[in-house]
């Protein structure tokens, strides 16, 4: 076997590379110029989207305004007539009530009704002004009231103390029920019908005051 020295076998081993280098490059060489022969191929083109159409949304209609409301005028107010005012009602007829036995035999006046002022004069009774025996009887004053009544064909109110204190104390009217002052009591039926001045005995223990012309006994 051949001895090779050192040199040759660096020599041989350079050779071997230089051939290596040269068949890559040759090669290199070949896949280029083919790679430029061949025709180019032309990139994909991207798919065209066509975008989906946009729908307008139709106009609205503003609402239409509402139509004003009426302007209401109020009909003129006709004057009322005057209301006459409510009738007074009168307590129940006179012969309608019962008296008592006792009362046989006292005086009755038309409607039936005890006269306690003809009972008086005619004796039949004897009032006394108190229980005290010794007591001073008060002598019965005559002198009248009269009461103007606005209301026309209607005889005005006579208030005759006489009868009235024939048994009866001043102190059981004045002042706790009439002021002993002229134009100080506004009488009216309507509080006589309450139980208020002539009210407070006539109807309860006197004669009652549907018997009108009792007291309106002055013609004007």
């Amino acid at each position: 076997m051949r001895r090779v020295s050192r040199g040759g076998r660096i020599g041989a081993i350079c050779a071997g590379l230089m051939l290596v280098i040269l068949y890559s490059y040759g090669q290199n060489r070949i896949e280029a110029q083919t790679t430029q022969d061949q025709p180019a191929t032309a990139p994909a083109q991207a798919p065209v989207v066509t975008p989906a159409p946009i729908e307008t949304p139709p106009a609205q209609t503003p609402p239409a305004a509402p139509p004003p409301s009426p302007v209401v005028t109020p009909a003129p107010t006709e004057p009322q007539p005057s209301q006459p005012p409510p009738p007074v009602q009168t307590p129940p007829a006179a012969e309608e009530e019962e008296h008592p036995l006792a009362f046989d035999y006292l005086p009755k006046t038309k409607m039936g009704y005890v006269d306690w002022v003809a009972a008086i004069k005619q004796g039949v009774i004897h009032p006394r002004d108190s229980l005290d025996p010794n007591a001073v009887t008060m002598k019965a004053l005559d002198f009248n009231i009269i009461f103007k009544v606005n209301v026309s064909g209607l005889p005005d109110v006579v208030y005759p103390h006489y009868p009235h204190t024939l048994w009866l104390d001043c102190r059981n009217c004045h002042p706790g029920i009439f002021l002993m002052r002229a134009g100080a009591n506004p009488v009216t039926m309507e509080k006589i019908l309450k139980g208020e001045y002539c009210g407070r005995c006539h109807g309860i223990v006197a004669f009652p005051i549907s018997d009108c012309f009792r007291c309106h006994s002055r013609p004007k």
